[in-house]
C-alpha cells in the first residue's frame, strides 16, 4: 500500500495533467481563429464571483478580493451609475466589516442610506464643505514639516487647475506657481487653518511678509522665506507670485469653508479603527470652485489610510474628474489593493480625465481599476473606442457572389463596435472584468426591488 503522500502527489499531478490537457485544447481550438472573443456568461466570470464583494448588476457581484481591485464605472448622468450601483450597495449588509467613503454631490445617498447604515454598526458622517455639518481642518492631520510642504503644492496646482477648467487660462506659468510654494508653506506653518494663512497673506504688505516670517522661531519658515526671495527677485515679481497665489486660493475666503475647515470632528484614522460611512456632499455646480479643497481632502484622507493599519476601507468616488488632481492617485489605485482600499470610481468621460492627469496618468488609472462598468448613452469619442478595443475582436463570416459561383469566407469585426457600445441597450450594463469575457447583463436597479426598498430608513 503506497503512503498516503505518495498518493497525495499522484493526484495533484492528475490534477495538473488534466488542467493543462484542457489548456491545450483550447489553445488548439482556437488557433486558427482569426479572432475569439464573444459575449461571457457568469460562467465565464469564474474565480471573480462571490458574496461579499460589490454588485455590479442583477447576476453579478465582485468577491471582496476582487472589489480591491478596483471597479470603473463609464457612462453619462441619468444612466444609472447612483440607482444601480452606489444606491444597491448602500441598502445591502453583504459587505464585510469595512468603512465606505461616499461622494454624494446631491446628499441623495446619505437621505436614502444613512440610516440604514447606522442599523448595520456602520456609523454615518456627513462631511459638506459649505453646509452646517461635520467639520475638518487639514492642517490638523500635517504630521510634519514634508506633509504642511506637500499640502501647499497640491494647493496651488489645484487652484490653478480650478482656474484652468473654468476660464480655459492658466492664472499662473509653472515656475511662478513653483515660487508660490515655499511663501505659502512658510505661512501655514505659522498658522492653525488654511484660511488663517490666506488671511495673514491677504492682510500683509511684502515688506511685512519678509518681517514677520523672517522673525519666526520656526526654522522652516524662516528657511521657506529665503528660498521664496531668492526665486522671486524683485519686488514687483514678488507682488505678482503673491497675487498669483491669493487668486488660485480664494475658495479659502469664502465664510462657509472658514467655518468648516476650522476644526477636525473626524480623522482619516478613524475609518480604519471602526466602520463609519463618511458622506461627502457639495453641489455639482460648485463643484469646480471646490476642487481646490476637494482634491487636498481626498489626497490626505487616502494617504493617511493607505498608511495606517486596520478594517478595509472603499471609496465610492461619484464624478473623480470633478474633484480636481488628488495627489498621486494613478499609484494609490494601483498599489491600493495591497493596504485594503479598495475604489468604486465614476466617469462620465475620459477627456477630463486627460485633462487633469494628463494622458499617461489617466490610462494608468483605467488600468488599474480592473472592473470596467459601461452604461448606454455614451458619447464621448475616446471612451467609446477604448471600451470598443477592450472587448476584442470577434470572427464573422462573409459570402460572396460572381456569377453562379459562392464564395464563403472569414473575417473580423470588433465585438462591439464604438457605434454598438453608444447603443447600449436601456437599463443594460457592459462588464469588462480582469482578463474575462465581455458580459451583458441588467443594470440592477434599486427602486423596483423589495429587497433594497425595504431598507430605506427616512431620516
Amino acid at each position: 500500500m503506497l503512503p498516503e503522500f505518495l498518493i497525495a502527489q499522484k493526484l495533484l499531478l492528475l490534477a495538473l495533467t488534466i488542467n493543462l490537457t484542457d489548456l491545450a485544447l483550447k489553445l488548439r481550438t482556437n488557433k486558427n481563429k482569426l479572432a475569439t472573443s464573444r459575449l461571457g456568461t457568469n460562467k465565464d466570470m469564474g474565480r471573480l464571483r462571490g458574496t461579499d464583494g460589490l454588485i455590479l448588476s442583477k447576476d453579478f457581484q465582485l468577491n471582496f478580493k476582487k472589489t480591491l481591485e478596483g471597479v470603473c464605472v463609464i457612462g453619462p448622468p441619468g444612466e444609472g451609475k447612483t440607482t444601480s450601483i452606489f444606491l444597491p450597495n448602500l441598502l445591502s449588509n453583504h459587505l464585510p466589516v469595512c468603512s465606505i467613503v461616499i461622494a454624494d454631490p446631491k446628499g441623495e445617498q446619505y437621505e436614502l442610506t444613512s440610516e440604514y447604515q447606522r442599523s448595520i454598526n456602520r456609523t454615518p458622517i456627513l462631511f459638506e464643505p459649505l453646509g452646517d455639518n461635520a467639520k475638518y481642518n487639514p492642517l490638523d492631520h500635517c504630521n510634519n514639516f514634508t506633509e504642511i510642504r506637500d499640502l501647499a503644492q497640491s494647493l496651488i496646482q489645484n487652484g490653478d487647475l480650478s482656474i484652468t477648467q473654468a476660464t480655459g487660462k492658466s492664472s499662473g506659468g509653472a515656475d511662478w506657481l513653483a515660487m508660490a510654494t515655499p511663501l505659502l508653506t512658510a505661512a501655514l506653518l505659522e498658522n492653525k487653518t488654511i484660511s488663517q494663512a490666506i488671511k495673514f497673506l491677504i492682510n500683509s504688505t511684502p515688506d511685512q511678509l519678509i518681517e514677520k516670517l523672517g522673525k519666526s522661531n520656526n526654522e522652516d519658515t524662516r528657511e521657506q522665506l529665503r528660498i521664496f526671495l531668492s526665486s522671486s527677485g524683485s519686488p514687483k515679481t514678488m507682488s505678482s507670485i503673491l497675487s498669483t497665489l491669493l487668486t488660485n486660493l480664494q475658495l479659502f475666503t469664502d465664510h462657509k469653508i472658514i467655518n468648516n475647515t476650522s476644526k477636525s470632528d473626524f480623522a482619516p484614522t478613524d475609518l480604519r479603527k471602526g466602520p463609519i460611512a463618511l458622506f461627502i456632499k457639495y453641489d455639482e455646480a460648485k463643484s469646480n470652485y471646490l476642487a481646490p479643497f476637494l482634491s487636498i481632502f481626498y489626497s490626505q484622507l487616502i494617504e493617511k489610510i493607505m498608511y495606517c493599519e486596520g478594517i478595509p476601507v472603499l471609496f465610492f468616488l461619484e464624478e473623480l474628474q470633478n474633484v480636481g488632481k488628488i495627489s498621486n492617485f494613478p499609484q494609490i489605485a494601483a498599489t491600493g489593493r495591497s493596504k485594503e482600499v479598495g475604489f468604486l470610481v465614476c466617469l462620465q468621460n475620459l477627456v477630463k480625465l486627460h485633462d487633469i492627469y494628463g494622458k499617461n496618468n489617466a490610462i494608468t488609472i483605467l488600468n488599474a481599476l480592473k472592473c470596467k462598468c459601461i452604461l448606454p448613452s455614451i458619447s464621448d469619442l475616446e471612451a467609446l473606442e477604448y471600451i470598443s478595443n477592450l472587448c476584442g475582436d470577434k470572427e464573422v463570416p462573409t459570402e460572396s457572389t460572381s456569377g453562379d459561383k459562392k464564395t464563403r469566407s472569414i473575417t473580423t469585426r470588433k465585438m462591439f463596435t464604438a457605434d454598438e457600445v453608444r447603443r447600449i441597450e436601456d437599463n443594460k450594463i457592459l462588464l469588462i472584468c480582469h482578463n474575462k469575457l465581455p458580459v451583458l447583463h441588467e443594470q440592477n436597479t434599486y427602486y423596483n426591488q423589495k429587497k433594497y426598498t425595504d431598507n430605506i430608513i427616512k431620516i
